[in-house]
């Protein structure tokens, strides 16, 4: 179950939070669920997914630091490939996509 929260109270409780926009993360979040998410007056604007002591903001309005598009198109696109091979256990998929979620949060902690 989901927890609304505000934006402001995610912006105190992590140092690094990932901005994803809305569906560009959908492979690779396939394994995780989110502990939270922000609403304003529009309605739903992101859920955000704790991983490795990071947050990950994906929405309509995420908050955080941008993801560079072209690594996150090409580990999304990894990630698609993973999730249409029916041949892998789902426990070894998720061990794979925290892999390629590791890989994208060491490049923007680098950066």
């Amino acid at each position: 179950m989901k927890l609304q929260t505000t934006k402001k109270q995610i912006k105190h409780g992590f140092s690094t939070i990932l901005s994803i926009p809305y569906c560009d993360a959908q492979n690779l979040l396939k394994c995780k669920n989110p502990f939270a998410y922000s609403a304003g007056v529009y309605g739903w604007s992101c859920d955000y997914y704790e991983v490795g002591g990071v947050c990950i903001s994906t929405g309509y309005s995420p908050i955080g630091i941008p993801v560079d598009y072209k690594l996150l198109r090409e580990l999304e696109k990894k990630a698609e490939e993973l999730s249409g091979d029916y041949s892998i256990e789902y426990s070894d998929l998720c061990k794979q996509l925290d892999e390629l979620i590791k890989e994208l949060i060491d490049s923007c902690e680098k950066d």
